[in-house]
């Protein structure tokens, strides 16, 4: 989840430092901008995921019962979609500290409604609605699956097409906001 206050800040800063006008002056489109921001992030997200993995497995004795590649394909799209969600931020946000502040606002009900804490099913109808929208939700049911069921995706179908689209809905929706040019 730090992903996403270090993707909020990408843009404003480089808005803020004037860096931006060197990528308007490209013939490269706001899509593909996007992708751009995202995928060294996403790298640095895969690295943390073996680390905590890591740390898992060697100091906890947890087991990983499902097949690692299949955890690191559901990663990668978690990983992907909140690093989407910090590009939407940066599109919205004017300064480094609205985008850090937007990052930890994104950051708390996306712990506390995703039943990572708390139980999902023991929720108000409102908060299991609001969870939907949050992408960590649907990351926990593919960690649980895999991890502690050895399921599939395929098994897990419905979370990670949900992870698709909030991808793909965030990444264009960041990809529209942004403004590509001065000013």
């Amino acid at each position: 989840m730090t992903m996403v206050i270090f993707t909020a800040i990408a843009l404003v800063r480089e808005r803020e430092r004037g860096n931006l006008e060197l990528l308007i002056t490209t013939p490269v489109r706001s899509g593909e901008l996007m992708i751009g921001k995202l995928t060294p992030y996403v790298v640095v997200g895969l690295i943390q995921t073996t680390i905590v993995l890591g740390t898992g497995v060697l100091l906890f004795d947890v087991p990983i019962n499902g097949s690692l590649w299949q955890l690191y394909f559901g990663a990668s799209l978690f990983i992907a979609a909140t690093l989407a969600m910090g590009l939407v931020i940066s599109t919205i946000a004017r300064t480094q500290f609205q985008a850090m502040q937007l990052g930890f606002f994104t950051m708390l009900p996306s712990i506390l409604l995703s039943g990572f804490l708390f139980p999902f099913d023991g929720m108000p109808p409102a908060a299991r609605w609001l969870a939907q929208v949050l992408p960590l939700t649907h990351f926990n049911q593919i960690v649980r699956g895999v991890v502690l069921r050895g399921a599939d995706l395929v098994d897990l179908g419905v979370p990670v097409l949900k992870l698709v689209a909030f991808l793909l809905v965030a990444t264009v929706f960041a990809a529209l906001r942004f403004r590509k040019r001065i000013g």
